[in-house]
């Protein structure tokens, strides 16, 4: 399980982590290039042909929605269960 599982943080949090943490660098890595997450890094072309790569998942996915349903934190907390459901559904 320990060698098939990666622990993906988002790309602004990884940028905080020490460069020295190889732990890190090897399993939480948002945007890993030695093929162990391929649905997570694309290769593209730019205009001149040149092959880069870029990710093909917005990480910070989470932290937008989080921040989103901040503005609705007061009316959420008042809620009954069912209505909160039926709310975010």
């Amino acid at each position: 399980w320990l060698e098939t599982s990666r622990f993906i943080v988002d790309a602004y949090h990884y940028t905080n982590h020490k460069v020295s943490d190889t732990l890190c660098k090897e399993w939480c890595n948002p945007a890993p290039l030695n093929g162990s997450a391929p649905n997570l890094v694309i290769a593209e072309r730019d205009g001149q042909g040149q092959l880069y790569y870029k990710r093909a998942f917005n990480t910070q996915a989470c932290e937008q929605l989080n921040a989103w349903l901040g503005g609705f934190e007061s009316i959420l907390k008042r809620m009954t269960p069912g209505n909160f459901d039926w709310f975010l559904h």
